[in-house]
């Protein structure tokens, strides 16, 4: 199973470029050498913050635990922390009404993620309504939803519902829709609470080394 571990911060103002350096030459091959596989790095463009995110994939809770327990990790993000505010993390596993058989590093795609709490006792119609006509009417409409997220460690709403177009203006046009009007308030009005939604911009850090990786191996 794949487990997410989500990291969410500011940049300090001022450090712009010295978080950027240390992001590039620390933080990503530290966490790749404790088996952190980070496969997206995004800045909250529209709605609540931290407004950094960074994405890290592992294939087990086991491997993920035992990265988490490292001295690296403890050590790099300490000194993460002389560049940042606001740090927070989250742990999330597929809820399995999106089918995910891998997730790899996505190349200059944008994010629309909902956020939510299922109803109590509304969880057999929540996913007869995700399955039958929320996912099918959100990929109709241009966005391909890639993920469905519970968070298992961390605060929050426990559901995230995670969405893949190729610019700002293809979710723009999205979510101005009105089929995006309607299956979103069945959603709010009947099966969820506490929603909300964030759009999100790669921010090339974690994209810029893999890329360079990939150009490297051709020599």
């Amino acid at each position: 199973m794949i487990f997410l571990f989500n990291q969410h911060w500011d940049i300090i103002p001022g450090k712009e470029e010295e978080y950027t350096k240390f992001a590039i030459n620390h933080h990503i091959p530290t966490l790749k050498k404790i088996g952190i596989n980070l496969v997206g790095g995004f800045h909250v463009v529209i709605g609540e913050g931290p407004r950094i995110i960074a994405v890290g994939a592992v294939d087990s809770f086991q491997k993920l635990q035992k990265a988490l327990e490292s001295e690296e990790y403890e050590s790099v993000t300490a000194q993460m922390k002389q560049y940042v505010l606001n740090y927070c993390c989250r742990i999330l596993k597929p809820t399995g009404r999106v089918k995910i058989t891998k997730y790899s590093i996505q190349l200059r795609v944008w994010k629309f993620n909902q956020y939510f709490n299922i109803l109590p006792g509304k969880e057999k119609e929540y996913s007869e309504f995700i399955i039958k006509d929320h996912l099918p009417t959100m990929e109709k409409q241009g966005i391909k939803m890639t993920g469905g997220w519970q968070v298992v460690v961390g605060a929050g709403p426990s559901i995230v519902a995670e969405g893949t177009a190729g610019s700002l203006t293809e979710i723009a046009k999205a979510i101005d829709s009105d089929e995006y009007r309607r299956i979103t308030n069945i959603l709010t009005s009947t099966y969820v609470t506490d929603y909300s939604s964030r759009i999100l911009a790669p921010t090339g850090r974690i994209e810029l080394p893999y890329i360079l990786n990939r150009m490297m191996r051709g020599f």
